[in-house]
């Protein structure tokens, strides 16, 4: 299904942020609201681990108006090639195409940044829409940001092999976040996210196991309640280098727990590179209903390894370049690429696709290269 590239998030390091963050409490004069900057970004990624290949170009476009407005638009687009293990084991591999379209607004008055932005995907068998709300308001000087959102999602679920299946799901996402400049050197934020689900919240292509035999679609509860604190601190030792720890815990009403630990490390080189190392740990138990081979019916039954006990390293490495500076209205670009690997292990799901009652693990690469240009 298509569902497994929702699940492959684009890498997520301590690197650019880290950069921008460090900038931030480098220099007094940043200590203000400000819009993003005017720039355009050209991608192309790729994924390749579980069976499942993913590849793509993407484009961000960012441009400001006046001083007090920023307009963005994207485009992201994902070919995918292969099947997980726990859709190999009731169906066939497939391939097919999603594309992502993004539009927002950033208006800039007085200390605050209020924003609006719009995404739309779409594929065979899944269509996804986002619309969400933000504001960001600087306090002390700019030494305190206070911010808080609002999202609202409406998905339509479809199936590749039953053309008059159709579900709906309707998501709600509320963020609630704090950074604080605690020192020329140091920044610390704290965010709170709650998500609300509701509707078809399973696959149409996965089944469950009840005594080593498959029997039927899964069930899953119409509703899902998730929430997740997140804690980062960015420490500038030089001026050229830094470093990143962050802390995630989230939990939800399927009795799903899970933690994450993130460090990064980020420098500043002489010949003008800029290298960013980072490693991130991640540990989560099972849902309450999930289970590899079920030993009686239940009223909810999944086996979807995401919702298993399991855990991931992932180490990773990102190269930014500078180009040129400051020519024919362009101030300067960026040649970056970054690399990432990533090991899963499975406690209690095996790969019935092949056979073998053993607990499941892969390891997954992902990459990106992309140019960016600032004017």
């Amino acid at each position: 299904m298509s569902e497994q590239s929702r699940k492959v998030a684009p890498l997520r390091g301590s690197g650019w942020a880290a950069w921008l963050l460090a900038a931030a409490c480098a220099s007094p004069s940043a200590y203000a609201a400000l819009l993003p900057d005017s720039r355009t970004d050209v991608q192309y990624h790729a994924y390749d681990g579980g069976g499942v290949q993913v590849n793509g170009p993407a484009v961000l476009f960012r441009k400001g108006v006046r001083n007090d407005f920023s307009l963005a638009a994207s485009f992201y687009r994902d070919q995918i090639s292969g099947a997980s293990p726990d859709v190999l084991a009731t169906a066939s591999p497939y391939s097919e195409e999603r594309n992502e379209y993004g539009f927002g607004l950033d208006y800039l008055y007085g200390n605050s940044i209020m924003s609006a932005h719009y995404l739309a995907s779409s594929e065979t068998d899944y269509d996804a829409k986002l619309f969400s709300l933000g504001v960001a308001h600087d306090v002390f000087g700019g030494m305190t940001t206070f911010k808080m959102g609002f999202g609202r999602g409406d998905d339509t679920v479809g199936s590749n092999t039953d053309k008059s299946f159709e579900e709906s799901i309707d998501r709600f996402n509320y963020t609630l976040g704090i950074s604080q400049v605690l020192s020329r050197s140091l920044l610390m934020g704290v965010n709170y996210e709650t998500i609300s689900d509701k509707g078809f919240l399973g696959s149409p292509y996965r089944n469950k196991r009840v005594l080593g035999v498959f029997a039927g679609p899964e069930v899953y509860p119409e509703t899902r309640t998730s929430n997740a604190v997140a804690l980062r601190a960015l420490k500038s030792w030089t001026p050229n280098a830094s470093t990143l720890f962050g802390y995630r815990y989230f939990w939800d009403s399927w009795d799903i727990q899970a933690q994450s630990w993130e460090a990064g490390y980020t420098n500043q080189l002489q010949n003008g590179w800029l290298v960013d190392l980072y490693y991130r740990y991640y540990t989560q138990g099972r849902a309450s209903f999930y289970s590899d081979d079920f030993q009686e019916e239940l009223n909810y039954m999944a086996r979807d390894k995401e919702l298993s006990t399991f855990v991931s390293n992932a180490l990773g490495a990102k190269f930014t370049y500078p180009l040129f500076r400051r020519t024919r209205g362009v101030t300067h670009g960026t040649l970056n690429f970054s690399y990432e690997i990533i090991d899963y292990d499975y406690d209690d799901y095996s790969d019935a696709s092949s056979g073998s009652a053993n607990p499941y693990s892969f390891s997954a690469d992902s990459l990106h290269l992309y140019f960016s240009i600032w004017y």
